[in-house]
């Protein structure tokens, strides 16, 4: 009689714990159909854990990348205008140099010109001087105070702000503006001397300013160019940010989120052989109750 008490203790048990067991399941699938995912803390996924938290932490970056690169892309566009708007400038100094370089011309156009000559100096230092919120573009580091002076000496520094648009890819996001208007020639300079030349009606004076005239429009051609490269840089690591991103969600989501359909079927199961399980536990506690008596 006692090995079969003994028995009916036995199964009792373990009915019991599969109802335990099948309870802890019903209730981790109630949550997965609630939330949508197959893994809400670390103890549902223990050997995942350390992939879908690098995952997480991956896209996370590229979504810091994605923002860095849309601010740098706002600079480096801000930059390009200005800097075609400086080219367009110095292209028309060349215009001016060339043309008054001609014995034709009379001291009053050359008067004239010299006007107009020192109008555009006054622009080409407020376009080295552009900022955008309160960042000056072509101050260096610098870049919260004005990067030149009212007689166009350069004040900022030669230091390049920098930007992370991913991993260990760095874009420039500030320049050195000495090295763009008074680089290889000193643009602003070669303006005042230029002006000089008109008002004093010399045409000699005038060609021998044209090949200075001629490097401050290679200067600001190139320094157009070197921004154009910076801006297809942020470009292609905004792209690469954002496809990342979707590739890193998706591989996160197979390994975190549940398929609402199957998290119900898989509930609906659950649920039925929970019940069948109490019920078997019931029985086997009334017969237990029962032979007691």
């Amino acid at each position: 009689m006692s090995v079969v008490r003994s028995s009916q203790s036995y199964l009792f048990d373990l009915v019991r714990s599969e109802s335990a067991r099948l309870g802890k399941e019903v209730n981790g699938l109630k949550e997965q159909a609630i939330t949508g995912r197959k893994v809400n803390r670390p103890s549902d996924a223990p050997a995942a854990m350390g992939k879908i938290v690098r995952l997480r932490e991956e896209a996370a970056n590229q979504e810091i990348y994605q923002d860095n690169s849309s601010w740098a892309q706002g600079l480096i566009g801000t930059a390009d205008t200005i800097l075609g708007q400086t080219t367009h400038l110095v292209k028309r100094i060349q215009e001016i140099a060339v043309g008054m370089s001609n014995e034709t011309y009379s001291a009053e156009d050359r008067s004239a010109a010299a006007l107009e000559v020192d109008s555009i100096r006054i622009d080409l230092i407020r376009h080295a001087n552009s900022e955008i919120g309160d960042r000056y573009l072509f101050a260096g580091s610098r870049y919260d105070a004005p990067a030149f002076d009212s007689a166009g000496v350069y004040v900022g520094d030669s230091e390049l702000p920098e930007i992370l648009i991913g991993d260990d890819n760095w874009v420039e996001a500030g320049w050195d503006g000495s090295k763009i208007f008074q680089g290889d020639v000193d643009t602003f300079q070669v303006l005042a001397d230029l002006s000089v030349a008109l008002n004093a009606n010399i045409p000699a004076d005038v060609r021998s300013l044209l090949s200075d005239v001629e490097a401050a429009v290679e200067q600001s051609i190139s320094a157009h160019q070197d921004v154009g490269w910076a801006f297809a840089k942020t470009e292609d690591a905004l792209q690469v940010a954002e496809h990342l991103e979707v590739d890193l969600t998706q591989y996160l989501s197979a390994l975190v989120d549940a398929d609402p359909a199957e998290a119900y079927l898989r509930l609906e199961e659950a649920q039925m052989a929970y019940s069948a399980a109490l019920q078997v536990a019931a029985g086997g506690m009334n017969m237990g109750l029962f032979e007691h008596i």
